[in-house]
């Protein structure tokens, strides 16, 4: 597995500890954060057995499943999911683990990943369903747990997709790259041949998917270099930096201003800093792949001659 480079730049800069991975998501989803819960986990909801009858009378909570109850606010498709016998895995689990997924085909995005026990539940039209069956829950939760909703993803999308999906456990703090790893020794031998090898550097989708297109390409590839007084730069490859976008809207002015000042400090430096944008990875991916080849190949002579000189210095 890959991790942060050790490049600085110039060699003799200190180089600051990077801060703590941030946790945005939990193992597993509960009550408070679905809007659903059995019977028993009703004072999740500020709810008890004996307020639960009034607040059925005033819609304040309503019957979807067998044993399931809902607020007004419940997540709408888990309730669904619940309401036709299933429960949520695999992206659609994975997007309420807080996770980076990509942006789903127009034609995908209403239907829902689910998994059943048993095999007595109908499976709807807008629905995609995860085997094996197995004869009770796995587990007791509406949405499936991290690691399960990993399993069903890593055998359902794309060795891209499975790759984003781990390395965004690891950047979002939830998996060690160790337990990472272990998900990936359980998946099936085909199953991590298309996925390859991962990083536990990437900060975003976008920057997996191009550092991962690129190290498939045979460049060689350093992530999270830190350059004194810019800070750390997402990618370096072939003499050119490259700052990778994760986001699909830009709202924050001051983090566009902040992001511009760097570039510049990179500039005097004399390194060549190429900004690629998230409309650029994943809205015009072919000819971006073309633009960063090009980018390499013309600039990146000069560019490592002064990385060159940097790490001398």
């Amino acid at each position: 597995m890959f991790g942060p480079s050790r490049l600085t730049l110039p060699a003799s800069a200190w180089r600051p500890s990077q801060p703590a991975r941030r946790l945005q998501g939990t193992l597993h989803l509960g009550a408070e954060q679905l809007g659903v819960a059995r019977r028993s986990q009703l004072p999740a909801l500020d709810l008890t057995q004996w307020t639960m009858r009034a607040a059925l009378e005033r819609g304040e909570l309503r019957r979807i499943a067998s044993g399931w109850y809902a607020v007004p606010t419940a997540v709408p498709d888990v309730s669904r999911a619940l309401a036709a016998g299933f429960r949520l895995t695999c992206v659609d689990a994975l997007r309420m683990h807080g996770l980076w997924i990509p942006a789903r085909p127009t034609a995908e995005r209403k239907h829902l990943h689910v998994y059943r026990a048993g095999s007595r539940a109908p499976l709807l039209s807008t629905m995609i369903a995860h085997s094996p069956r197995s004869r009770s829950w796995p587990e007791p939760d509406a949405v499936a747990s991290l690691r399960l909703a990993l399993t069903h993803a890593l055998r359902c999308c794309s060795g891209e997709t499975s790759a984003i999906l781990l390395e965004s456990a690891m950047e979002r703090g939830l998996l060690s790259p160790a337990e990472v790893q272990q998900i990936l020794d359980d998946a099936p031998d085909a199953v991590r041949s298309r996925i390859g090898m991962l990083s536990s550097a990437s900060d975003s989708g976008s920057e997996t998917r191009v550092v991962r297109w690129l190290r498939r390409g045979g460049f060689q590839v350093e992530q999270q270099v830190y350059v004194e007084g810019v800070g750390y730069l997402d990618a370096y490859v072939g003499g050119v930096f490259l700052e990778i976008d994760g986001r699909a809207f830009h709202s924050d002015e001051d983090a566009f201003g902040r992001d511009r000042r760097r570039d510049l400090r990179a500039i005097r430096h004399g390194l060549q800093v190429l900004r690629v944008s998230y409309d650029q990875v994943w809205h015009h991916w072919p000819a971006t792949q073309q633009d960063i080849l090009r980018v390499i190949a013309e600039v990146g002579g000069f560019g490592r001659r002064k990385v060159a000189q940097l790490t001398a210095a």
